[in-house]
């Protein structure tokens, strides 16, 4: 066995040691190595530099501190944190650390496939062995060397990423919470690529979701998170823009996408397989969950939005006075929906609209007055309904309300009015909300119809065809009520002069005529301060809860005062008045009768003048 012949024997005996001491531990680096070492030491060379291929570039593998300082102006992109195979890829070997180098081997496959290349200052032992057929052999064993170190490396990648794969997935699995998916999904990504940006891009169906990530803006991201998001694939961009390479995934589950995952790497960044593999996987074991989680908030929100619906239908359905109702209706969408402000407004027969007293003060001033007024031109043109997510009604007013819901209150197919919630942040009601909104409101509509219609037959029940006037029932109902409560108050007997001669000299048309005039100028003064009831014929009863004897005097006066001049023909009336107060012990009926006889002497002493019960003297008004 001749010099080369030894050498070669021993190289692969060295080989076959280097085979046997491989396992999944131990870094690819250094049983690379110890590789260019064994070629360093049988070959006596001083300096060498080992290279890996890989998507058709040659990486260099640092061995030593100084190397990596001196290569770290060139190749910024690597670092020792970064393993060969799975983070980065530089460009072909060139520049001044490989100065030293005047002679090369390529090592490849049994393909011919290159697997790496050996950099060198050539010594005299190897030109001796690079000339003999010994070399075919020598590369041949360094090719299964190089392959299977780098086999059993990737085996042992894809075991930790399939493992910590596994880890995520079993998380994901075990909660229904999106913020704690969304943080298992960062967490995993940037713990196993620490010197790259990760960045989570939310759809707006996500936001609210979690305060650390972005909202998807379609109009500025990058067009290849734009292509991700819409395609449901993942893209990898060169940004020669901000010098970075970015790998775009899409957070995808079986009905949507719920956003993009994405990477930014350094300049000629080459992602693997095996990255972008976990990359994909990952993203789409979050989307799932996500969606999972997203099933299950929307099936508890379902059912607490068909027990609100239940409840409030329950409570519509209790004979509520309308005030109440639309109070409660207040409380329930304040409390489901949580805008800023909101009004219930109604339309009259005039068309001009008033707003409910439960409805926020700010509609009490002109800013709200402003809104109500857009919202109504809208609705009144056809809108089904308003719903802006980023209005501009207002833009100098500086409440600036961005989203705004109105929905119409109908009554067979009439718009009767509508409710309208607002917020200042823009987005703030989903459209899950505002068809919670609409299922309320047209179950409230109905009730609230029938609330309407009942007033208005109970208002022609209690009121007089003819004068608009309260029925002596309704008066008697509310005068006992109120004595009830031992409250003070004062009661009119009110008769119209002469009224026959009305009537015979002018008919009963311009009778009735009258009759409505005296009317309106009573309802005139008595508004606020009492009611006013027909009390049969030309008779008409004032009841004026807790005004004093002094107050019930003025208006007594103003309705003998004015009413001549309020009538045509001009007529004059007669009024008899009596006060009252616990303290009296007065019955009704005793109330009645003073009254009755104070009119009486009105009637008596001339007419055309009101007498108070007890008073030493009728008051003559001529």
């Amino acid at each position: 066995m001749n010099d080369n012949e030894l050498t070669l024997y021993e190289v692969k005996c060295a080989v076959f040691d280097l085979l046997s001491n491989l396992n999944v531990e131990s870094p690819l680096e250094d049983k690379l190595v110890q590789f260019k070492e064994l070629f360093m030491n049988q070959f006596e060379i001083k300096n060498a530099a080992i290279l890996l291929y890989d998507n058709n570039r040659f990486v260099p593998l640092f061995d030593s501190e100084t190397t990596k300082k001196n290569c770290a102006m060139c190749h910024e992109s690597f670092t020792k944190d970064h393993p060969i195979f799975n983070v980065s890829f530089m460009s072909h070997a060139s520049g001044r650390e490989y100065e030293f180098a005047d002679d090369s081997l390529i090592i490849r496959d049994v393909h011919l496939a290159p697997l790496g290349a050996l950099l060198f200052k050539a010594s005299e032992k190897w030109h001796a062995f690079a000339l003999t057929d010994h070399l075919k052999d020598l590369k041949k064993a360094f090719g299964t060397f190089i392959s299977q170190a780098v086999k059993l490396h990737e085996l042992s990648v894809k075991e930790k990423t399939y493992r910590h794969l596994f880890e995520v997935a079993e998380l994901f699995n075990s909660t229904m919470e999106s913020d704690v998916i969304l943080e298992g999904l960062m967490e995993a990504v940037m713990g196993s690529y620490p010197a790259y940006d990760v960045h989570l891009l939310l759809s707006n169906e996500q936001k609210g979701k979690t305060n650390e990530y972005s909202l998807f803006d379609y109009a500025n991201e990058r067009a290849s998170a734009v292509d991700a998001f819409l395609s449901g694939d993942l893209t990898i961009e060169n940004a020669s823009d901000i010098s970075s390479v970015l790998m775009n995934a899409p957070i995808r589950g079986r009905q949507g996408i719920y956003g993009v995952l994405q990477i930014t790497a350094p300049k000629d960044t080459e992602f693997t397989v095996t990255q972008k593999s976990f990359i994909r996987s990952i993203a789409n074991a979050a989307g799932s969950a996500l969606e999972n989680a997203s099933l299950y908030d929307q099936s508890h929100r379902l059912v607490d939005d068909l027990r609100l619906v239940n409840e409030a239908s329950r409570k519509l359905n209790n004979n509520l006075e309308l005030d109440e109702m639309i109070a409660y209706l207040k409380n329930q969408f304040l409390k489901a929906f949580c805008p800023n402000e909101m009004a219930f407004v109604f339309y009259d027969d005039q068309c001009s609209y008033s707003i409910s007293p439960s409805s926020t003060p700010f509609f009490t001033n002109d800013a709200g007055k402003k809104y109500i007024d857009s919202v109504s031109a809208r609705l009144c043109k056809g809108e089904e309904a308003v719903f802006d997510a980023n209005t501009n009604i207002c833009p100098d007013d500086v409440y600036s309300f961005k989203s705004i819901v109105a929905l119409p209150i109908s009554n067979g197919g009439e718009m009767i009015g509508f409710v309208i919630l607002m917020h200042r942040e823009e987005y703030f009601f989903s459209f899950d909300s505002f068809k919670l909104m609409r299922s309320l409101i047209r179950h409230s509509s109905l009730a609230i119809s029938n609330i309407m219609l009942r007033d208005q037959l109970q208002e022609l029940v209690n009121k007089d065809h003819l004068t608009k006037l309260f029925t002596r029932s309704y008066l008697d109902e509310i005068v006992n009520s109120t004595m009830e409560k031992e409250e003070c108050g004062v009661f009119i007997l009110m008769d119209v002069d002469d009224f026959k001669l009305v009537n015979d000299s002018y008919g009963h048309t311009t009778g009735d005529l009258v009759l409505q005039q005296i009317s309106t100028f009573i309802l005139s003064k008595v508004e606020g301060r009492g009611i006013a009831s027909r009390w049969g014929g030309e008779e008409i009863a004032i009841f004026a809860p807790s005004a004093t004897v002094d107050e019930g005097v003025d208006l007594a006066r103003q309705l003998v005062e004015g009413i001549p001049g309020a009538t045509d023909p001009s007529v004059t009336v007669s009024i008899g008045l009596s006060g009252w107060s616990p303290e009296d012990g007065k019955s009704y009926k005793e109330l009645f009768q003073s009254t009755d006889s104070a009119l009486y002497d009105a009637k008596n002493n001339g007419k055309n003048r009101f007498v108070l019960h007890g008073a030493a003297s009728a008051i003559n008004c001529r």
